[in-house]
């Protein structure tokens, strides 16, 4: 265990302890039920309060960073209660005589609010995880196709046997793939594996030029069909 996550959990004991001995030292004259209720709502509280820094919601390792989208969520869930709750307690107390069942029956109704909204939190980050989800599935394919020329790009330099113009092709090829955008259409998935593999090909020939050279153009000039056919996709 980290020596971070050792104060956190000693902070966390800490102010609770402080809670339980408040409440001992000045709930003077309440009445047991109520003491009990409002010690249980006060810890509810201040763990509500307390969570961020015990268990922080943004991990580093989480590259969709899930959390963030329900940060601001989570946060208006937590106060709205927090404030409701010490509202009653404070106004049960000093204010207006308010039955111990009803006061029970709001705290539990609030707790309810609480508890939902902590499920529209953990709705939120499925959101979002989901967002990155389709936008990862999106770039995949795209990312292959630009690997795999910046491979064949290699493979044609160290050859040494590649006439300028088709390496000029090559290269050609290989930079006119950062004007494709991220598609979600199953036939831009398509079109991006048929273009991987034609150009998987090439790579594979290019070592031998002067013999492979009219397979070598044929599939050129098939890969940049596919590019244009995929640049033309768009997501839905």
């Amino acid at each position: 265990m980290s020596l971070k996550r050792i104060l956190s959990i000693a902070a966390f004991l800490l102010g609770e302890a402080i809670i339980v001995a408040g409440f001992y030292l000045l709930g003077d004259g309440m009445p047991d039920g109520e003491f009990r209720l409002n010690l249980i709502v006060s810890t509810i509280i201040y763990c509500a309060l307390f969570v961020d820094v015990l268990v922080p919601w943004i991990s580093s390792r989480d590259k969709s960073q899930k959390s963030v989208g329900s940060i601001g969520v989570r946060w208006i869930v937590t106060w709205i209660y927090a404030i409701c709750a010490i509202a009653i307690m404070l106004i049960a107390r000093y204010a207006v005589e308010i039955p111990f069942k009803t006061q029970v029956i709001i705290h539990s109704a609030l707790l309810l609010m609480l508890l939902l909204g902590f499920i529209a939190v953990l709705h939120s980050s499925d959101k979002v995880s989901e967002t990155y989800s389709q936008e990862a599935r999106c770039r995949r394919g795209l990312d292959e196709m630009k690997k795999a020329a910046a491979t064949l790009k290699d493979a044609a330099l160290t050859s040494g046997g590649v006439p300028s113009g088709c390496m000029a092709a090559i290269t050609e090829l290989e930079e006119s793939l950062r004007y494709i955008s991220p598609s979600n259409a199953p036939e831009a998935y398509t079109l991006e594996v048929q273009f991987a593999e034609v150009v998987k090909r090439i790579t594979y020939a290019v070592s031998d030029y002067p013999l492979n050279k009219e397979k070598i153009e044929s599939d050129l000039k098939r890969a940049g069909q596919i590019y244009q056919n995929r640049k033309s996709i768009y997501s839905n």
